[in-house]
């Protein structure tokens, strides 16, 4: 049951659900979390309560946050704190239940609705108009992000049979993640191709990259769609910033601009000079909003929103302070998951492919999301499933052992964690 509490809380923050109060923001995430915690603390079920270093590493992050916050003042420190509150339980249940959390079943319960999320999605933009760019329902959206990260994960994995239909899936994907017009997803199934194609050599991917970047050109070079053309345009120069200063002058985006893109120039020069005032501690969790809304009233309301960047916010927000301790938190989980897979391959439960490739599939994707994305419970959950992921990895080894072990009790060298060993992947 904890499992599918688990995963639904997940999958629930992909739903257009929410309720506005007067101090924070309700998702069905919350009541899901809150429910599991009651389960397992009433129940139980959490005999000898563990508190393993990736959990202790999220503690001092999250406190600086809600420190930052309430130097702002008590109502955003009081609503950081109730935020906070719920990731923190998130990732408390998330850490007890490691120990018995069957992986491969929770990831495929978490693709299955997943592909019923993108199902909606999809459905619900053709029902209203929208042939392309399906982008309009904020939350659903951001299925495209993580189904390819999702899919990946089985795909390294799988077995032979249960691999040549998950590669059906994969190309399917493309086609779905152009029309949506969603540049990030794009970029991130772009790169999870070529380290699943290279089986993660990082010399052999560099050109895979570089090719997927050629193909991606000529698409745009030949798209009859005006959207979607430039879309993949501003894929092809990612470093392109937006001519803020042309829009809030003349009203209007400089040919070629996207709001995006204009949102993020602005952003972006505004917390260049927030930093370079407040370098050590930061505006305050939450401030760099309220500096907008003062400052900047008299700019279109698309200029005046949030920093589109976990790095970018929290080293404006919360200082050098605050972006050491998150550094601190991906730089430990990609060491000590680092440690597993070894650990894990010298042991014979997995190949030398899996072990290059699981940092790469779950790790370089998710801080490429958080980079790119506005800060919010999605961000902080990301953060939680990166630093429990080494711990999420060795349980998992663990139970499929015993499993094998009881099986066949002469014999570990089939281990059934996510299914077999890529083929060649000993090499």
């Amino acid at each position: 049951m904890m499992r599918y509490l688990l995963t639904f809380a997940i999958l629930s923050l992909f739903l257009p659900i929410r309720l506005e109060t007067g101090l924070v923001l309700l998702r069905p995430f919350e009541l899901i979390t809150l429910l599991s915690l009651i389960i397992g603390l009433t129940t139980g079920r959490w005999r000898g309560l563990v508190f393993p270093a990736s959990f202790l590493l999220l503690l001092p992050f999250l406190g600086w946050d809600m420190i930052s916050a309430f130097s702002v003042d008590i109502e955003n420190g009081l609503r950081e704190l109730l935020q906070m509150s719920a990731v923190g339980a998130f990732a408390f249940v998330l850490t007890q239940e490691a120990r018995r959390l069957d992986t491969h079943q929770t990831v495929n319960i978490l693709l299955f609705g997943m592909v019923l999320i993108l199902a909606y999605t999809i459905a619900w933009h053709v029902a209203h108009g929208y042939p392309v760019g399906w982008k309009h329902l904020f939350d659903p959206r951001l299925v495209f992000t993580f189904l390819p990260i999702t899919l990946a994960g089985l795909l390294l994995f799988a077995g032979r049979a249960k691999r040549r239909h998950l590669w059906f899936a994969w190309a399917g994907l493309l086609p779905l993640l152009v029309l949506s017009g969603e540049r990030k997803a794009f970029l991130i199934y772009l790169f999870l191709t070529a380290a699943l194609l290279t089986r993660g050599r990082l010399a052999a991917m560099v050109p895979a990259i570089a090719a997927g970047f050629v193909g991606l050109f000529v698409i745009s070079t030949t798209m009859d769609n005006a959207y979607i053309q430039k879309q993949l345009q501003t894929m092809l120069d990612p470093l392109s910033m937006g001519q803020y200063e042309y829009l809030a002058a003349k009203g209007k985006y400089a040919p070629g601009d996207t709001p995006s893109n204009v949102q993020r120039s602005f952003a972006f020069t505004l917390s260049r000079r927030l930093i370079s005032e407040h370098p050590l501690m930061g505006v305050g969790t939450n401030q760099f909003k309220n500096i907008i809304d003062t400052e900047f009233r008299s700019l279109p309301e698309e200029l005046r929103l949030g920093i589109h960047g976990e790095f970018q916010r929290i080293l404006t927000e919360n200082g050098i302070i605050g972006l050491s301790l998150y550094l601190l938190i991906w730089v430990a989980a990609w060491f000590r998951l680092s440690r597993v897979l070894t650990s894990a391959l010298f042991h014979g439960l997995i190949g030398a492919a899996q072990a290059r490739l699981l940092p790469l599939v779950v790790l370089v994707p998710c801080a490429f999301y958080v980079g790119t994305e506005a800060s919010g419970t999605r961000a902080f959950v990301t953060l939680i499933l990166v630093s429990l992921l080494p711990e999420l990895t060795r349980h998992g080894l663990c139970l499929v052992l015993n499993r094998a072990r009881r099986s066949r009790p002469t014999s570990t060298s089939h281990s059934r964690f996510l299914g077999r060993a890529l083929p060649g992947s000993t090499r």
